[in-house]
C-alpha cells in the first residue's frame, strides 16, 4: 500500500511541474523531495533518539534501533559508562547513537559509504552528539592503502558491500558503483593518528571481518575487553570459523550461549 500511495504522489509531483521551465521544475521539486524527509523519533531508556531518513532503508533501520539485534543492545547496556566503542561498519548510527544517548560511552564511528557517513553525521548533530561520536569515512582491513569499496546500492543504509574485494557473506557483489576509499589497519591507524584506542568493538562488515581482526592485533591483544561480530552466515558460525580461530589465538573466549544469535560476542580471557 505505501509503495502504490508514493508512486502516485511522485507521479503527481511530476505532473503538476511538467508545464515549468527545466530549471525551475528541478528546483520545485528538490523543494518538494526535501519537504518529505521522514523524521523520526525512536524511544528508548532515558529518552528518544532522533533519525532523519531519505531512504527506506535507513528508515527500517532506525525503526529496528531496540529490537533489530537484541543481543547487540544487551552487549552495550551492559558496557562501562565513559568508556571507548569503536562502531565498526556504522551505517546511520543506530549503535553508535545508541551507546552514546543511552549509556553515556563515547564512540568511534567507521563508514566507508558516502551516503550511509553523510546520513551517519547528520543524525550525531540533530542529536546534538556530536561531542561523544566520532565518524569517520574510511574502511578499515589488514592492510592500509587506496582501493575501491564494491557497492550494489549506493543509498544510505544498504550494506552487503565490501572493501578491496567483490564478495560478500552473501556471494559475488552486483556491482553498481566502485567508490575509492582510504583504507587502515587498525593498528596503523591508531600510530597515525591520535584518536583514542578502543576498549570495546562492534564489528559488522559483512565480508572482511578477519581481515580487519587480522589487521588490529596488537589493539586486540593490548586494549580490547571485548568485540562483538555480526556471523550470520553458516560459514562464519561453524566451530572452524577463522574469526573463532584469529579470536582464540588473540586471548578472546566466546561468550557462552552467543553463538545462539545472530551476533557473536568474544570477552578477553583474564
Amino acid at each position: 500500500m505505501s509503495s502504490t500511495v508514493s508512486r502516485l504522489l511522485i507521479t503527481g509531483a511530476r505532473a503538476l511541474t511538467w508545464p515549468m521551465k527545466s530549471y525551475r521544475r528541478a528546483n520545485t521539486l528538490a523543494q518538494v523531495s526535501e519537504g518529505l524527509v521522514q523524521h523520526l523519533s525512536m524511544p528508548v531508556p532515558g529518552g528518544n533518539i532522533k533519525f532523519e531518513s531519505r531512504t527506506a532503508r535507513s528508515l527500517h533501520d532506525a525503526n529496528s534501533i531496540t529490537h533489530g539485534e537484541p543481543e547487540t543492545v544487551a552487549w552495550i547496556n551492559d558496557l562501562p559508562e565513559a568508556s571507548m566503542l569503536w562502531d565498526i561498519g556504522a551505517n546511520i548510527g543506530v549503535y553508535s547513537l545508541y551507546a552514546a544517548f543511552v549509556r553515556n560511552i563515547r564512540v568511534a564511528a567507521f563508514e566507508p559509504s558516502a551516503a550511509s557517513h553523510a546520513a551517519l553525521c547528520r543524525n550525531i548533530e540533530i542529536n546534538s552528539l556530536g561531542e561523544m561520536i566520532q565518524p569517520f569515512c574510511l574502511a578499515l582491513s589488514d592492510v592500509s592503502g587506496v582501493d575501491y569499496l564494491y557497492m550494489a546500492n549506493t543509498d544510505a543504509g544498504h550494506s552487503m558491500h565490501a572493501f578491496a574485494q567483490n564478495t560478500s557473506t552473501e556471494g559475488t557483489i552486483e556491482t553498481q558503483f566502485k567508490q575509492s576509499v582510504i583504507g587502515y589497519s587498525i593498528d596503523d591507524f591508531l600510530a597515525a593518528f591520535d584518536v583514542p584506542a578502543p576498549d570495546y568493538v562492534k564489528l559488522d562488515v559483512d565480508s572482511i571481518e578477519t581481515k580487519i581482526i587480522a589487521g588490529a592485533r596488537n589493539t586486540l591483544t593490548g586494549h580490547v575487553k571485548s568485540i562483538l561480530v555480526e556471523a550470520d552466515q553458516p560459514a562464519e558460525r561453524s566451530g572452524d570459523s577463522e574469526i573463532i580461530k584469529l579470536l582464540d589465538g588473540m586471548g578472546f573466549q566466546m561468550r557462552p550461549g552467543a553463538g545462539d544469535a545472530r551476533n557473536y560476542i568474544f570477552d578477553k580471557m583474564p
